[in-house]
């Protein structure tokens, strides 16, 4: 055990770590493919598309840096190896998430976001950036109204007004999709007063809740979480509404999204 905190605490084993790790895809999606157990090359070869001799370069390498052990046909992590995985993980993810949209997410203003959810973001995963065209702007990205279409739950938030949502809102409602709708009062008002049968289909349905957010908080364009999907939008730090949104279909970002609408939900009036 001293000898796993001796190479922790070495500066230079610190930063040949580091370099181990980050330096390669290939070794970094076979220490993450590790995390899950042990596997044989072939595994590895088939889980991050690699040939056998450029994987078992990678794997070489891992292994003199003590990062993974071999058994058999197989390869595990080490003792060390889960020690640093299990900590750098959450940054890899982070990464991802940033570095693949990172002028999206640089123009955001994602002070609505608490920060136990910031430290959280990598959990949204592989993410679409959708970017409507002029003739597309009011209406909702096709991944998400397919989505409505099939799912048996929906947690929605709007903090502006899209004119073709009320129609969806109220099919919801009318095939008693147990749906939850959060909207800011201007936004509530206004449906409430322009789309009056939207409005009552969703108030008589059994299963679907509305509720009207604090105007005090601040919030997010748009949150919706169905059975597939998450769909989030933020105004860019000018305070404007660009209409691009994010996209993912993982389930570790569908808990992200509805513990992001919980958030609101406990700053929410239902309406009765």
């Amino acid at each position: 055990m001293n000898s796993i905190k001796e190479k922790v605490s070495d500066p230079t084993m610190k930063t040949e770590l580091i370099s181990t790790v980050f330096l390669s895809e290939k070794r970094k999606n076979t220490l993450i493919m590790l995390l899950n157990g042990p596997a044989t090359i072939d595994e590895i070869k088939q889980s991050i598309n690699g040939t056998t001799s450029a994987i078992m370069a990678q794997v070489k390498i891992l292994l003199e840096q003590g990062l993974i052990e071999q058994e058999d046909d197989e390869y595990r992590l080490t003792y060390i190896g889960q020690i640093v995985l299990k900590k750098i993980k959450p940054l890899i993810e982070t990464l991802n998430v940033v570095e693949g949209n990172k002028e999206f997410w640089d123009s955001r203003d994602l002070a609505a976001v608490p920060e136990n959810l910031l430290d959280r973001i990598g959990d949204l995963g592989e993410v679409i950036i959708h970017e409507p065209d002029l003739n597309h702007l009011f209406e909702p990205p096709k991944e998400l109204l397919t989505s409505l279409k099939q799912t048996k739950n929906v947690c929605t938030f709007y903090s502006y007004f899209c004119p073709t949502c009320p129609n969806n809102y109220s099919e919801l409602a009318k095939k008693e999709v147990n749906y939850n709708l959060i909207l800011t009062k201007p936004v509530y008002e206004r449906l409430r007063d322009e789309y009056t049968c939207q409005y009552d289909a969703i108030m008589e349905s059994q299963n679907s809740h509305l509720y009207i957010c604090d105007e005090n908080i601040i919030t997010p364009g748009a949150i919706s979480v169905t059975d597939n999907l998450l769909l989030l939008s933020f105004f860019n730090k000018k305070g404007f509404f660009d209409h691009k949104k994010v996209i993912s279909f993982e389930e570790s970002a569908r808990e992200w999204g509805r513990e992001f609408f919980m958030h609101y939900k406990q700053f929410a009036e239902e309406v009765q």
